[in-house]
């Protein structure tokens, strides 16, 4: 038999919490990890319904992307769901355990399979992302509508000139849009910057040094986490039951 704490063990050798960014709280939310694992539920977020469905899989452990605790508390609060589902989560003894930036960092982790899903070859580490080489070049415009139809991602959109020749590619899975050094160095290495929500300010240097931005949703660049989470596990555990869990997108 499995314990949670060794499940835990497996991730944090591929994904060590050392390696998280200074901001994140990854780890332990809430539980027992000495418990037998009964099974696992993978989510980018979790909420009541994901609790659900762990109780109706016979679940007793939750890796959520997203961590549900970010700063200390200093009340419980029912008005927030995250709240609600964590307490629920302890009333069924599911331990929930989160997995971020460690997971997004890691070799061949999160920033990898997303530089891969949208067509990039020839990774390089860069400070928290990727930058990568299209096969063929694609004009900005067309390779903003391939992520789109890879991502299934209809809210694609772009900064800079369309007919831009697309050859090396800067990606950050998830919120990487929002810090000006980061936009500059990688304007000097990449044709194009991938990421998600990108603040206005970056959005205006970008425009201004001529630099190319493809801005994808949030949630759609971060799926990936659930289908690599469970064969990170399944290399080391094959028999332990792992589920990905129904979640919508926040807008939609």
């Amino acid at each position: 038999m499995v314990t949670i704490k060794q499940i835990i063990d497996a991730i944090e050798e591929f994904a060590p919490l050392a390696t998280q960014a200074p901001y994140d709280n990854c780890g332990l939310k809430i539980g027992d990890p000495q418990a037998i694992c009964t099974g696992v539920m993978i989510t980018l977020d979790l909420s009541e319904s994901v609790v659900e469905q762990a109780v109706n899989n016979r679940c007793n452990l939750i890796i959520e992307h997203h961590p549900s605790i970010w700063k200390g508390w200093k009340n419980i609060d029912l008005f927030y769901p995250k709240t609600k589902a964590l307490l629920t989560a302890f009333q069924n003894d599911i331990v929930v355990y989160s997995a971020h930036t460690n997971v997004d960092f890691a070799p061949n982790g999160l920033n990898d399979a997303f530089a891969e899903q949208i067509l990039l070859t020839d990774l390089q580490e860069e400070p928290e992302g990727r930058i990568g080489t299209l096969q063929q070049g694609y004009t900005l415009s067309e390779y903003a509508r391939i992520i789109g139809k890879i991502l299934k991602d209809d809210t694609v959109r772009t900064i800079g000139n369309p007919e831009k020749i697309i050859h090396t590619v800067a990606v950050i899975n998830g919120a990487g849009g929002g810090d000006e050094e980061l936009l500059a160095d990688f304007s000097r290495k990449s044709d194009v910057f991938v990421t998600a929500e990108v603040k206005y300010n970056v959005a205006r240097l970008s425009k201004d040094i001529d630099y190319a931005i493809i801005e994808v949703g949030h949630f759609t660049s971060e799926l990936g986490f659930m289908p690599l989470i469970r064969k990170v596990l399944h290399k080391t555990y094959p028999n332990i039951a792992v589920y990905e869990a129904v979640i919508p997108d926040p807008y939609e």
